[in-house]
């Protein structure tokens, strides 16, 4: 379109105006605007490949609690930080927060399954034919039953416990489901037979133990270890933020301790070999009753004659320690420098279970990088608060780090504005994350979240399911933001949700999704920025009883969760 003469001189007569105007709008508003933009364009899909290669390889053994090949990957993260420039948070100069935990090593001699008959004695001993998750030494001897599944179902017609007299004996089951059976995922390997066991321990036996599947055997069969087998540590329940009911209502446990006997308990899993010895029956016979399990029938249960059997276990304690990775970029403003925003994620895995390496990509290498990256993006340009990046331990074992952090922190708890947590971030609908707890103390933080969200055009569609506190896997208990919800700290849990894969050995950087990783990295380091530029601590809003930050909310009920 063409200006006539008369626009054309009026512009001329203007445009220093303009032009004045307009430097005035960029200095008003450019810096904070081209600052984030500047951080986003250090965070690099490139950068969290290179360094999740590292960290979610299969060489760290599952990155076990405590264990050297997670103290080498500890110190991976704590000389990136000194590198990088991020300053220690910890008053020794160190980016290391020791954490003191107790192993339970099993003594491997004095482990071991003793069947007693009319030839005499047979040994089967732990990491060869048996495996267990011990924690306490102990004997636990009696007759053998065997109860198929262990189910009782009477309203289905599936009653493996019927007449079955339990008080005392050695309890054997089949690791099987019936054919249908659906389980949500995120459940483990062993969760999918807890209920079983709990029952059979309500109806008084000794111990159970569950035949592996007939895949697991054919495994064994093949040379792998299954029953391989690594200390694990944890921390012991010394802090109020660990208590947690994450069973039954303390009425209902109270009223079955006085219907169960008085008998020591234990639980194990155990060969072909062993059952077929323990049962007096062949290892065909063992195959067999699998296969009638998935043809949808059921198997006979009975009392085994002739034979007793003993299981001894010998566990050795010991103190050790593991330690969080702690970091800081110093906020930008002298008064809110000494306020902070925790951007966590833990990075600990599995180690090794059903005798094979849970690498741990996912479940935890996404968010240890997504940490590395955040860290680069705010130092470029600082918010007014300080955040610190906290690479917590042992959080699947109880979250040890996450636990002793908020006990033992280096900053006051009452400064903390939010906790941003991450944990499994990188896999499942692109398009699609997880906030849980968002909602829940404060509406200023998930307010934080969706604007940036929508602003910077990264739109996540959010799902709230596991902010349910009574959603049956009770997921949001499960994580390292749990400990700052107990002390009344507005937390997030950054989610991508359960995989198939998950606590297995499919658990790999192959399957990681590292446009999703990119973007959720993106979300959490804007969220930051932006939560580290308000005038206030992010608000308790929501929660009427929790209105302050500190351990005064320790007692407060609605966050124990059952209590």
């Amino acid at each position: 379109m063409l200006l006539n003469l008369n626009q054309t001189c009026i512009m001329k007569r203007n445009f220093p105006k303009v032009l004045f105007f307009l430097l005035l709008g960029l200095i008003c508003t450019g810096p904070a605007t081209f600052s984030q933009l500047r951080g986003l364009g250090t965070i690099s899909k490139k950068e969290l490949k290179y360094n999740l290669d590292f960290l979610g390889a299969v060489e760290f053994r599952g990155r076990e609690t405590p264990s050297p090949e997670l103290e080498i990957a500890t110190l991976y993260l704590g000389n990136w930080a000194g590198r990088t420039g991020l300053k220690p948070v910890m008053k020794d100069g160190s980016f290391y927060q020791p954490v003191p935990v107790t192993v339970a090593s099993v003594f491997q001699p004095g482990t071991r399954i003793t069947l007693t008959g009319a030839n005499g004695d047979r040994i089967y001993y732990f990491g060869k034919e048996l495996n267990g998750n011990f924690n306490r030494s102990g004997t636990y001897r009696g007759e053998v039953v065997f109860a198929g599944l262990g189910i009782s179902d009477p309203e289905t017609g599936w009653d493996d416990l019927k007449n079955l007299d339990l008080r005392g004996k050695i309890v054997v089951i089949l690791d099987a489901q019936r054919p249908g059976t659906v389980f949500p995922l995120g459940f483990t390997m062993t969760g999918r037979l807890m209920s079983r066991i709990f029952e059979l321990r309500n109806r008084g036996a000794a111990a159970v133990l569950s035949v592996v599947s007939p895949e697991r055997e054919r495994r064994k069969a093949g040379g792998q270890n299954i029953f391989d087998y690594i200390p694990e540590g944890r921390m012991t329940p010394v802090y109020e933020t660990q208590r947690i009911n994450l069973g039954q209502a303390a009425a209902v446990q109270a009223a079955e301790e006085k219907t169960r006997p008085s008998l020591p308990f234990e639980r194990a899993e155990i060969s072909h070999d062993l059952a077929a010895d323990m049962l007096g029956i062949t290892k065909d016979e063992i195959a067999g009753m699998f296969s009638k399990i998935e043809q949808g029938l059921q198997v006979p249960s009975f009392a085994v004659s002739g034979i007793s059997a003993r299981l001894d276990v010998e566990v050795e304690t010991f103190r050790s320690e593991s330690r969080n990775v702690l970091a800081m970029v110093e906020g930008s403003d002298p008064v809110l420098k000494n306020e902070y925003i925790v951007i966590s994620g833990h990075h600990d895995a599995r180690g090794i279970d059903d005798g094979a390496i849970i690498a741990g990509a996912d479940d935890n290498g996404s968010a240890c990088v997504a940490l590395m990256e955040i860290g680069r993006a705010l130092l470029v340009e600082r918010p007014k608060r300080s955040v610190i990046l906290a690479w917590f331990t042992g959080e699947e074992q109880g979250m040890n780090g996450s636990h002793y952090f908020v006990n033992n922190c280096p900053v006051p708890v009452e400064k903390i504005s939010v906790c941003l947590n991450m944990d499994m971030i990188s896999r499942n609908d692109p398009d699609s994350l997880y906030l849980v707890g968002s909602d829940l103390l404060s509406s200023e933080l998930d307010a934080s979240i969706r604007k940036v969200n929508k602003k910077y055009g990264i739109n996540f569609t959010f799902d709230y399911l596991y902010s349910n506190l009574t959603h049956p896997q009770r997921v949001y208990f499960r994580s390292d933001q749990y400990p700052f919800v107990r002390l009344g700290i507005p937390s997030v849990w950054f989610f991508c949700g359960f995989t198939y894969d998950y606590h297995t050995e499919w658990d790999i950087i192959e399957r990681v999704d590292y446009d999703k990783l990119y973007k959720t990295t993106r979300l959490v380091y804007l969220t930051a920025y932006d939560i580290g530029n308000m005038k206030h601590l992010v608000r308790l809003d929501v929660n009427p009883a929790v209105t302050s930050r500190g351990k005064h909310n320790l007692p407060e009920k609605s966050l124990f969760g059952g209590r």
